[in-house]
């Protein structure tokens, strides 16, 4: 059974060998293919505390974590925020525990938040994802060819977005 629940200090093993995961790290917008440390993510998780504008959550199978799901960039004047989410464990990529994890936190970010939209950005190529957005009511807002450069070529990206059907604004 999915449970989740905020990002702690002790994530952050996770979070390195998630992030340096091959599967997952292809597929992370802002740096494909890098790779991180623990120091990198403590340094990370220092900074994250002091962020108001952040909220991350870890993604666990009933005791065991799989992954990490959160918003970032979050705007209280314009009720908008940046949706990230991987499932960094490979057994259990696939399972619908990330379509789960979607609806979780597009609930909290509409019901707890009060927002009125949710953008992400994702790889043309990632077509699990993109379909999984779609069928959650994202929407393409933005094409950017040949925007990310990695494993030796360049890579289309788009830009998504959802609605807050209950306009509370």
């Amino acid at each position: 059974m999915i449970k989740i629940r905020e990002h702690t200090k002790k994530d952050i093993p996770l979070r390195v060998k998630w992030l340096n995961n091959p599967k997952v790290n292809k597929l992370i917008g802002d740096e494909p293919g890098k790779r991180t440390n623990l120091q990198k993510q403590k340094e990370w998780f220092k900074n994250y505390e002091k962020d108001k504008t952040k909220k991350f959550f870890t993604i666990y199978n009933d005791e065991t974590p799989i992954g990490i799901v959160g918003l970032s960039n979050i705007s209280k004047n314009n009720k908008n925020a940046d949706l990230f989410i991987a499932i960094g464990e490979d057994a259990y990529r696939g399972q619908g525990f990330g379509k789960k994890a979607l609806n979780w936190i597009i609930n909290f970010a509409f019901e707890k938040l009060k927002l009125n939209k949710i953008n992400l950005g994702v790889f043309e190529e990632n077509k699990t994802a993109v379909n999984l957005y779609k069928s959650f009511g994202f929407e393409i807002e933005g094409f950017m060819k040949e925007e990310v450069y990695f494993a030796g070529k360049f890579h289309n990206f788009l830009s998504m977005a959802i609605f807050n059907k209950k306009n509370n604004k």
